[in-house]
């Protein structure tokens, strides 16, 4: 079972997970000619720091 991991700053929406989750299995499936269903995709949310995109931490700010 392959298993993609990705580590990114919180803040994204389910939205745009799930279009990450969808490219990822899509093209991994393709490149090892795997069925998609066997492709597992899990996210790991760091906190927002110093080093994050400014506009996380303006999200971040206004949630506050």
């Amino acid at each position: 079972m392959p298993l993609i991991t990705i580590r990114m700053y919180e803040g994204r929406t389910q939205e745009q997970k799930n279009e990450l989750t969808e490219a990822f299995t899509r093209e991994m499936a393709r490149i090892i000619d795997r069925d998609p269903a066997f492709i597992k995709v899990e996210f790991n949310e760091v906190p927002i720091d110093d080093n994050a995109p400014e506009h996380l931490k303006k999200a971040k700010e206004r949630q506050l």
